[in-house]
Parts: C-alpha cells; sequence; structure tokens
C-alpha cells in the first residue's frame, strides 16, 4: 500500500515521501529520479496537481515507473528542498514544481499552476522517454 499524499488524494497512485533523505535514499536504491512537489494544505493549485494531474493515465505510469514522489511542505521546507526551489527563476506562486536526480541535483522545475500537457513532457523527457 503506497504511502498517501499528505495533504491530497492522488487516488493512490504514488507512494509520496515526506523527508528529502528519505526520497534521495529511494531514488538511489531503485534507479530513479524524485520528483517534488513543494506545496501546502490551502493551495489550490498544488491540489488540482496532485488530484487532477497526477492521476492521469498519461502521466502516472511514467512516474510511478521512473520517479520517487517527494511531498514538500511549504510550511516547514527541508533546506535541501529549498536550495533545489532556489533553482527556480520567477518562482513565486505554489505549487513548486522541481525534478532532480539521486544525488539531489536540479534537473527541471516551475512554479505557479502546472499545465498537463507540459508536466507531461518534461515527465517524458526527464526519464529519456522521448
Amino acid at each position: 500500500m503506497p504511502n498517501p499524499h499528505p495533504h491530497f488524494d492522488d487516488q493512490g497512485v504514488l507512494d509520496w515521501k515526506t523527508r528529502h533523505a528519505d526520497a534521495l535514499a529511494s531514488a538511489k536504491a531503485e534507479g530513479k529520479l524524485v520528483f517534488v512537489e513543494l506545496g501546502r494544505l490551502q493551495c489550490s493549485q498544488c491540489r488540482t496537481l496532485v488530484q487532477n494531474i497526477v492521476p492521469r493515465p498519461d502521466i502516472a505510469p511514467i512516474l510511478q515507473e521512473r520517479y520517487i514522489a517527494l511531498a514538500a511542505d511549504a510550511d516547514d521546507m527541508e533546506d535541501e528542498v529549498l536550495e533545489l526551489a532556489q533553482n527556480l527563476e520567477d518562482a513565486y506562486m505554489l505549487p513548486f514544481v522541481m525534478f532532480c536526480d539521486a544525488d539531489g541535483k536540479f534537473l527541471a522545475g516551475s512554479s505557479g499552476q502546472v499545465n498537463p500537457f507540459s508536466f507531461a513532457s518534461t515527465v517524458k523527457k526527464l526519464a529519456g522517454l522521448s
């Protein structure tokens, strides 16, 4: 049974980590990348990402196969997540969506409303599927 997202229901799609170190350890052990959703409970766009975009049939299988999911809380942010977020240009609105490798190196990211088509394209590209 996967660990649920701490704030939103992704329909059981992903096994969410809530600590950066746990996500990196799992990514290293499984040979995967890390998908970071930095948000908060009151964020409607964060809810949309987790509940409506992550479960999409063109996205969920790739996230499941190629990524470890990290739900990072903007109200209790770890230093490592803050460092990743500093790579985002003009980051001003949640959610912050970030991707890193198993060593924590920033690969890509965005902030604010998530376009499902752009998100799917990034997920596929980073996973080497496009």
